[in-house]
């Protein structure tokens, strides 16, 4: 089964692709802020980091960033999502694996986590 790290503070959007995701045989971990996603195990190495950009105490691109950084993290992939940022100017300031915009259709969504986790296997 492949996991999922997911960072979403909006309650409905995080539940939605919890149920949906796991319903895909992913097992997804999820967070709604950037200070509980930095309390999980690091030792835990996940398949896929999936970040909402505009987090309550933090950005998904400073995580993107870190976890690029991170040398145990370097071969797994991160996807961005975002309903306010234009996702092509993300790139300066983090190289995602994957950007989406919000809202997203469900099923494009899913086969782009895909896509990108098999990219990288």
């Amino acid at each position: 089964m492949r996991k999922i790290y997911l960072v979403e503070d909006d309650q409905a959007i995080r539940e939605v692709l919890e149920v949906f995701l796991s319903l895909e045989d992913f097992e997804v971990h999820s967070f709604i802020s950037v200070a509980e996603f930095k309390e999980r195990d690091v030792e835990v190495i996940h398949d896929l980091y999936l970040f909402d950009v505009n987090l309550p105490d933090g950005s998904g691109i400073d995580l993107c960033h870190q976890i690029k950084n991170d040398s145990k993290n370097q071969d797994v992939p991160v996807m961005i999502m975002s309903a306010h940022t234009n996702l092509q100017h993300l790139k300066d300031f983090c190289e995602p694996d994957e950007m989406i915009s919000k809202p997203f259709d469900i099923d494009n969504l899913l086969q782009r986590i895909q896509g990108v986790i098999d990219s990288k296997q």
